[in-house]
């Protein structure tokens, strides 16, 4: 009987304990207002998620990996103000998945379609896309650098 009722205990409370978990989609942010002022804030595994302290009763949490971490928020007398357990998982919405053989492509669509690189892709198609995606952002730092410093792209060329 006792067994009988642990398992109907688990049936019935697995779900409602799942359902407390926030969920976030990798690579993209969720804002958490707090109770009351935040002074620290610990993440359970940083690798999953960040967390910054926006101002002093807002969160921003980033999803980065696919996992599951924690969030602690302590207020300036180290008392916990917000502790929730974060899953990350796969963006949903616009996404297509091309399977061809064991390759893996992740597509994102809206409304044209374009690879964008996943974890579980094809190893080939994966590096080629963050290659690609590392120029871009190392031109635009580039070109972020030539703003911050006031000069144009003519006077670093030679001053044409």
């Amino acid at each position: 009987m006792l067994k009988t009722f642990a398992v109907l205990f688990c049936l019935i409370a697995a779900p409602a304990l799942a359902a407390a978990d926030q969920m976030l989609e990798v690579e993209h942010a969720d804002v958490v207002r707090l109770p009351s002022a935040a002074s620290t804030v610990i993440i359970g595994n940083p690798a999953i998620a960040d967390a910054v302290i926006h101002d002093r009763r807002t969160l921003i949490v980033t999803g980065r990996l696919f996992g599951r971490t924690n969030i602690i928020a302590l207020d300036r007398q180290g008392r916990v103000i917000f502790a929730d357990d974060f899953v990350v998982g796969p963006a949903t919405g616009g996404q297509l998945v091309l399977q061809r053989g064991a390759a893996r492509t992740t597509m994102i669509c809206a409304p044209d379609c374009v690879a964008s690189p996943s974890v579980g892709d094809d190893t080939e198609t994966f590096d080629t896309l963050t290659g690609q995606q590392s120029a871009r952002i190392g031109i635009a730092g580039e070109a972020t650098a030539i703003t911050e410093d006031s000069q144009s792209p003519r006077s670093l060329e030679g001053g044409r």
